[in-house]
């Protein structure tokens, strides 16, 4: 279980703004809708307004365009400043990440125009990581069809540790998509803010 009452959030803050890189606007877009569809419009107000009690101004998130390219650390903060306000755990964050293929027509386009085999999705996916972050490199590390077995590692990629429950759902459903399984297992096995020089994910399906 997450102890999110050790979360200083004011100091949270100001440790994410000095993150650099760049993701694309239908993140946070995303994430604004999740909290919508969780919480409702109160919901939003409640992060929107705590934020700006902690002297954190988001913009009108309405106005972003989806393949704009903004700033990690607003993401990341309105990310971590949800998870804080409404006590969201592990399988919260993991749903999250799970859902945001039913949000992105953009991301549907994308997975439909690759979808070859298994293998190949995964492989263009990683290929094409860069079309959604600046920075950061992923690979495929193993795929075996007949173990049901893959394993995805991300470098030079450090936002904030629950991002790596979010990606553990985002990769899920991939997973779950391009094999069809809806059994799909998933764990961390190696993570940058453990020490690793990387984080690197395990999947098992049935």
């Amino acid at each position: 279980m997450l102890d999110l009452d050790k979360i200083d959030l004011k100091k949270e803050i100001e440790k994410l703004k000095k993150l650099s890189g760049k993701e694309r606007g239908v993140d946070i877009k995303y994430l604004a809708h999740y909290v919508n569809l969780k919480k409702g419009k109160e919901g939003f107000e409640k992060v929107k307004t705590e934020l700006k009690r902690l002297n954190y101004q988001l913009p009108d998130i309405e106005k972003i365009n989806n393949m704009e390219w903004i700033p990690v650390s607003l993401v990341t903060i309105f990310f971590l400043a949800s998870i804080k306000l409404f006590n969201w755990q592990e399988e919260d964050i993991i749903e999250m990440g799970r859902n945001v293929w039913s949000y992105s027509s953009t991301l549907r386009r994308f997975f439909i125009k690759y979808f070859l085999s298994p293998k190949k999705t995964l492989e263009m996916g990683v290929r094409n990581w860069r079309r959604f972050y600046n920075f950061g490199e992923i690979e495929l590390v193993r795929y075996d069809k007949k173990k049901k077995l893959a394993i995805a590692r991300l470098k030079n990629f450090k936002k904030h540790p629950f991002t790596c429950i979010y990606f553990q759902g985002v990769f899920s459903k991939v997973i779950e998509m391009a094999t069809g399984s809806k059994n799909v297992r998933a764990k961390e096995t190696k993570c940058m803010f453990k020490g690793d020089p990387y984080h690197e994910w395990v999947f098992e399906w049935e």
